[in-house]
């Protein structure tokens, strides 16, 4: 019996019988249990532990960001570019009243709240990376939807009040710099498009059209603003030759031959900045109103007097010419001297002294493919009026006459006959005693003849010089 009962209560469930008692576990483990799964959950968010944030805090730290600190957010993930663009529809970077700073009003030099034009321009690049690297997914039409947006708010016409002075409005060279930002690595076809689409959205085609098809100075406001327009957004902000000869050529190429040598001029010829208009400020002090006029007619009828000059009449033209002579891609030689042919002969043909001198400073390889197509064509005078021409801008800028005698020797190699070499030294010669005798003939007691008298005896002296040191070489060494 004792036995049966002490069966029975080993097989007995004790726990049935006792207190329920919690087991036994720390709170510190549980609470760090809960942490980790939620920091795993954060971590999976776009943002990080940033987009525990509200909305409005987000935008608040990115309000202490600087421009380029966002345009490298934007770059970090998809979720961190929707929100700094979210925080730009917003807040914008590019504010108005800072665009109408750019522009120039009564004649006054912009007000910047920065210390020169270049930080301005440092600025519209950062602006112009934060675009690039914002919309880099975005589709091609979409992106320059964007850039022409920002030009709508830039353009002079556009502004709060009358930009009355574009030469001195720096809003265009901003966003010529910005545009240059956000197409840089683009392929030739896009960069087309840009161009296209920023043309249609100015219209300027149009504009350029009216004036490529009327008399050269008819409307000088309309042409010094078209001028400054290609040139600042197109031209002025190109970091390479390369770059500048593709601008160049996607304004020139749609036109003939004869519209891109006044287009040519008109971006690149001489200007005058002459008085248009005084007004009186609220100082009560009388300022200036300067407007750039295309000098059309200085090249056909006046020849440079300093040196100086020579670089502001031709140092851009022949820069241009011989950015556009080594983009192969799109010009050959014959076409750049068939620009040559008529730029120099538009809207009359240039002095020979202008021309030789714009030869020289586009290089002894686009010089020599002129002349030589001169040779062959048989055009002896031009090329005698040439060279004599070359003889004056050497003495006139102490230039080497070694350089007139090398563009002879070229000349001379690709006549045929003998009777065609003696007939170009004949015809040098006589036109040295032409023009002298004209000079002679027309002298007074103004200095300005004199100073031609000289330096035309003065060229042909140096020029003889050098012909007799090459014909008695034997004897003289």
């Amino acid at each position: 019996m004792f036995l049966q009962s002490l069966k029975e209560i080993c097989e007995m469930d004790l726990k049935a019988y006792l207190p329920c008692k919690k087991p036994r576990r720390s709170n510190r483990l549980g609470v760090k249990g809960k942490e980790e799964t939620q920091e795993e959950t954060i971590q999976q968010e776009p943002l990080g532990f940033f987009d525990t944030l509200p909305l409005e805090l987000k935008f608040r730290v990115l309000g202490y960001l600087t421009v380029e600190d966002l345009s490298l957010l934007t770059i970090t993930s998809k979720g961190m570019r929707n929100l700094v663009e979210g925080y730009c529809v917003l807040h914008p970077v590019l504010q108005k009243g800072y665009i109408c700073r750019l522009h120039s009003y009564k004649g006054t030099q912009p007000v910047l709240p920065i210390k020169s034009e270049t930080e301005a321009l440092n600025t519209f690049r950062k602006l112009g990376l934060l675009m690039k690297r914002s919309t880099c997914l975005y589709a091609t039409r979409d992106r320059l939807k964007f850039l022409n947006d920002v030009l709508t708010k830039m353009m002079c016409c556009n502004s709060a009040h009358l930009c009355d002075n574009s030469s001195r409005c720096i809003a265009m060279k901003c966003f010529g710099k910005l545009l240059h930002t956000v197409l840089a690595g683009w392929d030739d076809s896009e960069c087309q498009r840009a161009y296209d689409a920023i043309c249609q959205h100015t219209c300027i085609l149009k504009t350029v059209k009216n004036i490529v098809g009327s008399k050269p100075g008819t409307n000088v406001k309309l042409e010094h603003e078209e001028r400054l327009f290609l040139r600042r957004v197109f031209l002025d902000s190109c970091p390479s030759h390369q770059d500048k000869a593709f601008w160049l050529s996607r304004i020139l190429k749609s036109w003939p031959l004869v519209h891109q040598a006044r287009l040519l001029f008109l971006l690149y010829g001489p200007v005058l900045n002459e008085v248009t208009n005084l007004f009186q400020n609220c100082s009560g002090c009388y300022c200036k109103i300067i407007a750039d006029e295309v000098l059309w007619y200085e090249l056909c009828e006046n020849t440079p007097s300093s040196s100086t000059q020579s670089e502001e009449h031709f140092g851009e033209l022949a820069n241009a010419l011989k950015n556009l002579h080594n983009y192969k891609q799109e010009w050959t030689e014959d076409d750049i001297i068939s620009v040559i042919d008529e730029l120099t002969s538009s809207p009359d043909d240039w002095l020979a002294e202008n021309v030789a001198h714009l030869l020289i400073l586009c290089g002894d390889s686009v010089t020599s493919k002129m002349l030589i197509s001169k040779a062959i064509n048989g055009r002896m005078i031009e090329l005698a009026s040439i060279t004599t021409s070359f003889c004056v801008v050497c003495v006139k800028n102490s230039f080497s006459m070694s350089y007139v005698i090398n563009m002879i020797q070229n000349i001379i190699l690709v006549m045929d006959s003998v009777k065609d070499r003696q007939i170009f030294f004949n015809n040098v010669m006589d036109m040295f005693k032409e023009l002298i005798i004209d000079i002679h003939e027309f002298e007074d007691q103004d200095d300005e003849h004199g100073s031609d008298m000289y330096y035309m005896v003065s060229s042909l002296v140096e020029f003889t010089k050098r012909l007799a040191q090459m014909a008695f070489k034997d004897m003289l060494t």
